[in-house]
């Protein structure tokens, strides 16, 4: 119904206004701003009082002198040879404590070196390898702790008081209650090993072995825990003299033979 009021020539003359003045209002609201940007920017101060000068400094002290070097240690001297007077010799028998001291000492004789003592060719009949030239027969290669240069073969040194000793392999003045031999080791037995070994073993006041000592060891181990083993178990009736107990020491020799 309005289109038909309006008349043609009115709608295209308002496109036509409205393409022209949109530019315009763009280019005006962009100077203003500028113009506002410019007179903020344009506002110049001047200081009122020139501006101080600041300048730093660095103190150096100046460095002390350094001392004169030390003169260089001077060369050592060197050393004088000096002659020795010969000594004259002096007879042993003439030698006596003196009452100030010599500035020279005397050069005694020289003695003759003792010696050696030489063994015998091939040993002696009940001689062991290894001895000592001179030493009795049947004793201990090294000889024994506590023993005696010289003293009895077999014999015991040191014997404590209440105590009884029997000689070597000998019968014990006592009652025998238990005494099992050593057992033959079965190696031993199987590869034809045959030994000997002897011992020392302490009976006690109650009768009953408190100690077994090894003196000559056997070529083989086994033979002496064997006969170890056997004697720490038997037992005897205690040995009564003058109404006392007392302790007895033997020796004993035990031979590990086959049967022939």
């Amino acid at each position: 119904m309005f289109e038909s009021v309006v008349p043609e020539t009115a709608a295209p003359r308002k496109r036509i206004v409205l393409y022209e003045s949109l530019p315009v209002s763009i280019g005006l609201h962009a100077i203003a701003l500028a113009g506002v940007v410019a007179a903020s920017l344009w506002q110049v101060t001047f200081p009122k009082f020139s501006p101080k000068m600041t300048a730093m400094y660095q103190v150096i002290a100046d460095l002390p002198t350094p001392p004169p070097p030390p003169p260089p240690p001077a060369a050592p001297a060197k050393a004088q040879p000096v002659a020795l007077q010969p000594q004259a010799e002096v007879p042993l028998d003439e030698i006596v404590a003196p009452t100030v001291i010599p500035d020279e000492i005397p050069i005694l004789k020289q003695l003759p070196l003792i010696e050696e003592a030489k063994g015998v060719e091939g040993g002696i009949e009940g001689g062991m390898e290894g001895g000592v030239v001179g030493g009795a027969v049947g004793g201990v290669e090294g000889g024994e702790f506590g023993g005696e240069l010289g003293g009895v073969v077999g014999s015991i040194a040191n014997v404590p008081p209440n105590t009884v000793v029997v000689e070597r392999d000998k019968p014990l003045p006592m009652v025998t209650l238990s005494k099992v031999y050593p057992q033959y080791p079965e190696e031993g037995r199987q590869r034809g090993w045959e030994d000997e070994v002897i011992l020392r073993y302490i009976i006690g006041t109650n009768g009953r072995v408190r100690e077994v000592i090894v003196l000559t060891p056997p070529q083989r181990k086994m033979f002496a825990d064997s006969a170890v083993k056997a004697i720490r178990n038997w037992r005897f009736r205690p040995l009564i003299k003058d109404g006392q107990a007392q302790e007895v020491i033997h020796e004993l020799t035990v031979l590990f033979r086959l049967e022939s």
